[in-house]
């Protein structure tokens, strides 16, 4: 592996640790989770000139087939195509883009090419791409996709020692945003986990698990009343 691979490879696993890359190619359907950050610009008719207003972040998605999937490495891209408002979009998409946030795969279809541009000059039926049954697609289908959802509001995770924003929004994908959650991880959640966001045994390292239960010890030690403790 020259020096650039090696470059290469270490901007990958950057944006690896923080979200995953599903298996998919052309004529699977995706949704890509988009971050859009607005500028802050002021408010001329703001009188307070000199107040600095930081940027926001929000998510947009979009929704479409797969139509080329290219390159290689860090370069690898991939096409996605809608229909909005009866005129065909397309927007080509780096894999390893750090603005984006999740890449979804909701359908898998059935095709015989590895570009689909040809979807280009059809409409309604005649675009139509068949759902893949394989063995393969089952398995693909089957995965592991996240948590029964909780009860209650999310909390922050990020007092777990490994934890930062990033990975607490992916988690939340999961399902996963309750410290009683990472206390009571099983050895299958560990794995579930540790494969589906490329944590390379974080958790163990970590000790998401004993963190989290030691936090759960001190709220439960701050909730008894003043009397009980006496």
């Amino acid at each position: 592996m020259n020096i650039i691979q090696q470059l290469e490879r270490e901007q990958m696993d950057a944006v690896l640790a923080k979200r995953g890359v599903p298996e998919f190619g052309p004529g699977d359907t995706v949704k890509v989770m988009v971050k859009v950050i607005e500028s802050a610009d002021a408010d001329p008719k703001d009188k307070k000139k000199n107040v600095v207003k930081e940027p926001t972040v929000r998510f947009q998605a979009y929704e479409g087939v797969v139509i080329a999937r290219s390159g290689a490495g860090l370069n690898e891209n991939f096409t996605v195509r809608k229909i909005s408002y009866g005129e065909g979009v397309e927007r080509v998409f780096p894999v390893y883009s750090p603005f984006i946030a999740e890449i979804e795969v909701l359908r898998r279809g059935k095709v015989r090419r590895a570009k689909l541009y040809y979807l280009r000059g059809r409409r309604g039926k005649a675009a139509r791409i068949f759902e893949r049954t394989d063995a393969r697609a089952r398995r693909l289908n089957a995965a592991w996709k996240g948590f029964k959802k909780p009860k209650g509001e999310a909390e922050d995770l990020t007092q777990i020692k490994g934890i930062d924003i990033d990975l607490q929004t992916r988690l939340k994908h999961l399902n996963c945003y309750k410290i009683e959650q990472i206390a009571n991880l099983s050895d299958d959640d560990i794995a579930n986990l540790d494969e589906s966001l490329n944590l390379k045994g974080a958790i163990e390292k970590q000790d998401w698990v004993g963190q989290a239960q030691r936090l759960l010890a001190e709220l439960t030690a701050g909730e008894v009343p003043a009397e009980d403790a006496k």
